[in-house]
């Protein structure tokens, strides 16, 4: 753990209990978060692909959209975004089609390679969930989104 996360815990910690259980909370979620990415790569990498291209391909599974629009879902910058569309279409997993609702932001939509690439990646991602989900309770899973959704949405109204 680095000094700094170190020095912000010591911080909270001083706050009572539930201070205590935000800080455990939030590390916890921090180690989560990069066991995820790298079992994201890895189910991404057989198919060719990283979890950033994943998660890009999935944004626009049911219909196209203007890569401003994916990188505000995805928590992204469009920059970055904008990044990995390129390589998709480089790659032929996506293209760009006219966006009759704006003329130069153009609409991702994935093609049919790029759709069997998700759908490999998907079931994958099915069979890992089968595996680590066996026998937790779902209501328990559901109470831990609603509670992480809700904290999310009380650090969002922190932001600048």
């Amino acid at each position: 753990m680095s000094d700094n996360v170190t020095i912000r815990q010591l911080a909270v910690k001083n706050g009572g209990q539930a201070c205590d259980a935000y800080s455990a909370l939030v590390d916890q979620v921090v180690r989560l978060a990069d066991v995820v990415e790298v079992l994201g790569n890895g189910i991404a990498r057989p198919a060719g692909q990283s979890l950033a291209r994943w998660q890009v391909l999935a944004e626009v599974e049911a219909e196209a959209a203007p890569v401003a629009a994916i990188a505000s879902r995805l928590g992204h910058t469009r920059q970055s975004v904008q990044r990995v569309a390129d390589l998709l279409v480089d790659e032929g997993l996506a293209r760009y089609r006219p966006n009759p609702a704006h003329q130069r932001a153009k609409l991702l939509e994935m093609t049919r390679t790029g759709g069997a690439a998700l759908r490999r990646m998907q079931t994958a991602f099915r069979q890992l969930a089968l595996r680590t989900t066996e026998g937790l309770d779902p209501e328990r899973l559901e109470l831990a989104r609603e509670t992480l959704g809700e904290l999310q949405r009380r650090l969002e109204s922190e932001l600048p």
